[in-house]
């Protein structure tokens, strides 16, 4: 992956009470869905990929369908590109009031199912960098929104690729794996003493129910994200289900 730089525009204020969210991962569909939910919401997206031409695509979209939205490009396993992000974003922007992570790398879960067919340096690079991102991306996010006047939000995707489409394929132990790690990072960052100021959870997106457990389905997740960046009451340390609702990719 290369360190790529592309600033973002210079733009006039926008009004202030309009969240200003980062959306990592925007080459994913869960990270473009997002970015087009919360723009849809009122919110100024920040729409991250690893890929120039990603960002830009998801912003220009946002942008002529009437939302706000900048692209931005970094490679968040690298921990000078990630604080190159966000001192841009401070700079322009003031900061940011929530950091959506859905940023995801491929891996061994591209080629195999079973453990034994894994390389152990595919699954040492796989574990790294997904934990490593996720580490650098939510101390730095932390450290920018503690500025903030109101409440910062940290929202983790988990369970990426489990959307209709693909509903029937097996899981993987390499993705389950560091999902569960991911989980695990995010409900000790929401106990730490440091953070208490932020709201840190982690949407977990879960196969649909059978249809005859319909009112067992979780919320949709385009209808779950805008609630919790306004909804105080939900707290910090939950996992929370949602529908995988960007299974495909609008026209």
């Amino acid at each position: 992956m290369t360190n790529a730089e592309h600033p973002l525009p210079d733009t006039p204020d926008t009004p202030a009470h309009r969240p200003r969210v980062l959306v990592t991962g925007v080459e994913q569909i869960e990270g473009a869905g997002a970015a087009r939910v919360l723009a849809e919401a009122g919110c100024r997206v920040i729409a991250h990929s690893f890929s120039a031409d990603a960002a830009d695509a998801v912003a220009t979209e946002i942008t002529e369908a009437g939302g706000t939205a900048y692209p931005a490009v970094a490679d968040l396993t690298i921990e000078a590109d990630v604080d190159r992000l966000f001192a841009g974003l401070e700079d322009r922007y003031g900061g940011i009031d929530s950091l959506m992570h859905t940023a995801w790398l491929p891996g061994p879960e591209t080629a195999t199912n079973n453990l034994a067919d894994i390389a152990p340096a595919d699954w040492g690079r796989f574990t790294y960098d997904h934990m490593a991102m996720l580490f650098l991306t939510t101390r730095r996010a932390a450290s920018s929104m503690q500025h903030n006047s109101t409440t910062g939000t940290i929202v983790t995707v988990t369970g990426l690729g489990t959307g209709p489409a693909i509903d029937n394929l097996p899981s993987s132990p390499a993705r389950d794996a560091i999902n569960g790690a991911i989980e695990s990072f995010t409900m000790t960052a929401a106990r730490d003493q440091t953070l208490a100021a932020l709201r840190i959870n982690t949407i977990r997106l879960s196969r649909l129910a059978s249809a005859d457990a319909a009112d067992a389905l979780p919320p949709r997740l385009d209808e779950l994200l805008p609630l919790l960046l306004v909804d105080r009451s939900i707290g910090s340390g939950h996992v929370i289900p949602a529908q995988p609702t960007f299974a495909l990719v609008p026209s």
